[in-house]
């Protein structure tokens, strides 16, 4: 990932700093032979692994000599003509960031290019054409569950993924899950190990954490070769393969109050010596030093400031600068002290009392203050809306918290909330509240009965449910975006086939799904491929979703329908 930062400093008016990420974009394909041509298929994705939905590509064929053959020989699967930047071998992959094109001639190899595009680097792939002697099934293999961390200081670590084969012709028997070897390996490309799936299509591996490379990042891949009747496909999961951090004292240490405390420690992990971070010396709770870690070794530097006693007690705890490392248990050690000069005890005596003076004259000054919302631990995003009591009511009462998108958790700042009541008369709100700039909110201490809690924000749906009793809150909002297509994959998955596939649904499969019944079967299926149209045009629009749009398409979401027909 790329990333770059424009400044602007110099005056207040000027403009604020701007910070541009790149990430860097994959392209996986398989191709084979079909025919007297070929068919390449595969997928855009980040470095991350998350798709690149409407991305135009090119694609090119070669012949054995090398030569590339007439773009007009290349054409998408589904029969549309080429889309993107080029009039010829240009293609747009879907919302899942896939992509197929078929050749109508032979050829030896293609190349997939990826332009790229403000957010992502571009690149490009080649792929051999392998034979086969027929068409296969897309076979879709994923890690499952996901696995973004691994800890190299257990003796193994389970590994397991799904393998799903899609639609085949109605008329051939559909290829068997059970027994089809997959292998595990690493971004260097060691294999791992190899398993067959079970009946149930997914592979299991117990991996000796021993056969994986030092803490840091890194990636795995699961691989199917493919055979006659399915094509080889590969998935990649990035990982971070991490280790806890030890601590130890090099000899005893000892000093005077009147100088700084040298400490030396050593660092390691399971792995070895550890390099980067820092150890940190904390008495009472306050930190008095730091050193950094280079080559397994720290030198940690403690101000003691005046003590008359003979021995002080110093904790000592690593501090990570990369999420490879994980800090063990804290250090304690009992350091000697010699006494300090009677003119410096007198002279910081005078300066701590300075200090403790204006401190108090602060406090007195000072208006009592909320509790920030985020000051509280918030619980990790979950993905959903909702409202969770994450402490007790301030002490002057009333409620307090922190709105947080629900899937990034960061702030929502500018958040309107209100607390309603029933009423005869008028809208009920009996309090409104508007979230600052870090997402934190304030209600006064109210009488509320029965009473309802609704946020509102600009890009985010709005969330209602009862008023907690006083307390501190958390409140998750979701996109309208998010919301709209959620509602999307709740409705398909209720439905079932075909609008629920072997992947997630997408407002694109909805409605294709629905195009096709609704030839089969009249017309009770437009409504669907109306809604899902719109569904797709507003949650994939470049421009914010608003209130406006959430509750059009909302409006023309359609009721449970009866299964679809059997075909055949």
């Amino acid at each position: 990932m790329t990333l770059t930062a424009t400044f602007f400093p110099g005056s207040a008016s000027a403009d604020p700093v701007r910070i541009q990420v790149r990430g860097a974009a994959q392209i996986r394909a398989q191709a084979w032979t079909e025919g007297a041509g070929f068919v390449v298929r595969g997928e855009l994705v980040d470095d991350a692994g998350v798709a690149i939905p409407l991305a135009p590509l090119l694609v090119k064929a070669f012949a054995d000599s090398g030569a590339q053959l007439p773009s007009g020989t290349l054409s998408a699967c589904d029969g549309r003509p080429s889309r993107g930047p080029h009039s010829e071998g240009g293609l747009v992959t879907d919302e899942r960031g896939a992509f197929c094109a078929r050749g109508s001639r032979s050829a030896a190899s293609v190349t997939v290019r990826y332009e790229g595009s403000e957010a992502y680097d571009g690149g490009e792939m080649r792929a051999t054409i392998e034979s086969a002697r027929g068409p296969l099934a897309q076979v879709v293999l994923r890690f499952d569950p996901p696995i973004d961390t691994i800890d190299l200081d257990r003796d193994s670590v389970p590994v397991s993924g799904s393998l799903r084969i899609g639609k085949v012709d109605a008329a051939s028997e559909p290829p068997k899950r059970e027994g089809l070897v997959v292998s595990l390996e690493d971004e260097r490309g060691t294999t791992l190990a190899e398993t067959k799936t079970g009946g149930d299509g997914r592979a299991r591996f117990e991996i000796a954490t021993k056969l994986l490379g030092d803490p840091g990042t890194g990636e795995l891949r699961m691989r199917f070769a493919g055979n006659d009747a399915l094509a080889k496909v590969t998935a990649a999961q990035p990982i971070v393969r991490q280790a806890e951090v030890k601590i130890a004292l090099e000899g005893a240490p000892e000093g005077t109050s009147e100088d700084d405390i040298t400490i030396d420690v050593t660092v390691a992990s399971s792995r070895g010596p550890v390099s980067g971070g820092v150890v940190e010396a904390v008495r009472e709770g306050v930190s008095v030093g730091a050193g950094a870690v280079t080559d397994g070794k720290a030198r940690v530097v403690a101000a003691v400031g005046t003590e008359r006693t003979s021995t002080l007690s110093i904790k000592l705890r690593y501090v990570p600068s990369a999420p490879w490392y994980r800090a063990g248990p804290e250090l304690t050690t009992d350091v000697r002290i010699a006494g300090t000069g009677v003119w410096r005890q007198i002279a910081i005596a005078a300066l701590v009392a300075g200090v403790a003076a204006w401190v108090v004259a602060g406090w007195r000054r000072a208006k009592p203050k909320p509790r920030r919302g985020d000051e509280t631990d918030a619980p990790p995003p979950s993905g959903r809306p909702g409202v969770q009591v994450i402490g007790r009511a301030p002490s002057a009462g009333g409620w307090r918290g922190v709105v947080v998108d629900a899937h990034e958790g960061t702030p929502v700042p500018g958040a309107r909330l209100s607390i309603v009541v029933p009423a005869f008369q008028g809208d009920g709100v009996i309090a409104r509240a508007l979230a600052d700039e870090h997402g934190s909110f304030w209600f006064d201490p109210t009488h509320a009965r029965d009473a309802r809690l609704v946020v509102e924000a600009d890009l985010h749906s709005t969330y209602e449910q009862a008023l907690p009793p006083p307390s501190a809150l958390h409140v998750a909002l979701i996109t309208r975006r998010r919301a709209l297509l959620d509602r999307l994959v709740r409705w398909a998955r209720h439905q079932g086939a075909p609008f629920d596939g072997a992947s997630e649904p997408t407002p694109g499969h909805v409605r294709r799904a629905a195009a096709r019944l609704e030839m089969q079967e009249g017309q009770r299926w437009t409504t669907v491929e109306k809604w899902a149209a719109q569904v797709e045009s507003v949650a994939f629009d470049s421009k914010p979703v608003q209130a406006a749009d959430e509750e059009m398409v909302r409006a023309a979401e359609p009721n449970a329908l009866s299964p679809a027909k059997p075909r055949g």
